[in-house]
């Protein structure tokens, strides 16, 4: 299919694609859908055959499990760039194991699995790309699972807040491009305790809050608090 110019930029510098040969590249675009989808919008349930892996190019995705309750836990949220789903094919799985849905409009490339796997398997450097981005991932995986499990919900919101600024070390003002609630799904608070966190740090002069904007006040005082709990 026909891919515009700032989708196929996106495509080449995803790690998924880093390691493909012109070739090989341009036949899984060939065979690439592109999905537009509205916010609010399903691309896949949990449990639908895993049929394509995906990179964001515009927008933001939401992949979601549901509590035996029927509460929803944010697994992650997808930026533009950000590939998903390859983590299930490269282990072998048939089914998605989580929904994915727009948080606000966006655009998707869907890769054909197959197509995409049977590349894996007659390429060694496509393997050991594929390698590092899991081995990326199971590295941020288990420093999320200790947030989770060994610090409270002040440092696991800080420590979100420090990661958001920019590279460059004078911008410390993060804009929320996926509403509160959902962020603090993702880490694991309620949105009631988020909101009264963000509160109490804002009372302390160290953040100020303005709706979707948050700008950090007195970072060096953020980064002590994250030692102390560390």
């Amino acid at each position: 299919m026909k891919l515009d110019n700032y989708t196929l930029t996106v495509l080449h510098r995803s790690p998924l694609f880093r390691a493909l040969e012109p070739d090989q590249f341009n036949a899984l675009v060939d065979t690439a859908h592109l999905y537009t989808l509205n916010e609010g919008e399903f691309l896949f349930r949990q449990g639908d055959p895993l049929n394509e892996v995906f990179v964001c190019s515009k927008g933001f995705m939401k992949l979601f499990r549901l509590t035996p309750n029927g509460d929803e836990k944010v697994v992650d949220i997808i930026a533009p760039g950000s590939s998903f789903a390859e983590a299930v094919l490269f282990m072998g799985g048939q089914q998605y194991p989580v929904h994915a849905v727009a948080l606000k409009p966006a655009i998707v490339v869907g890769i054909n699995a197959a197509q995409y796997e049977q590349m894996l398997r007659s390429s060694i450097d496509l393997c050991f790309g594929m390698m590092g981005l899991m081995s990326r991932r199971m590295h941020w995986l288990l420093n999320e699972v200790d947030r989770l499990t060994l610090h409270n919900a002040t440092f696991r919101l800080v420590i979100w807040l420090l990661e958001m600024r920019c590279s460059d070390a004078a911008c410390d003002r993060i804009v929320l491009d996926v509403p509160k609630h959902v962020v603090a799904s993702r880490l694991s608070i309620k949105p009631e305790t988020f909101s009264r966190i963000l509160k109490r740090l804002t009372s302390q002069e160290l953040i100020a809050v303005n709706d979707q904007h948050i700008t950090l006040l007195d970072v060096a005082a953020l980064e002590a608090l994250v030692r102390i709990e560390l």
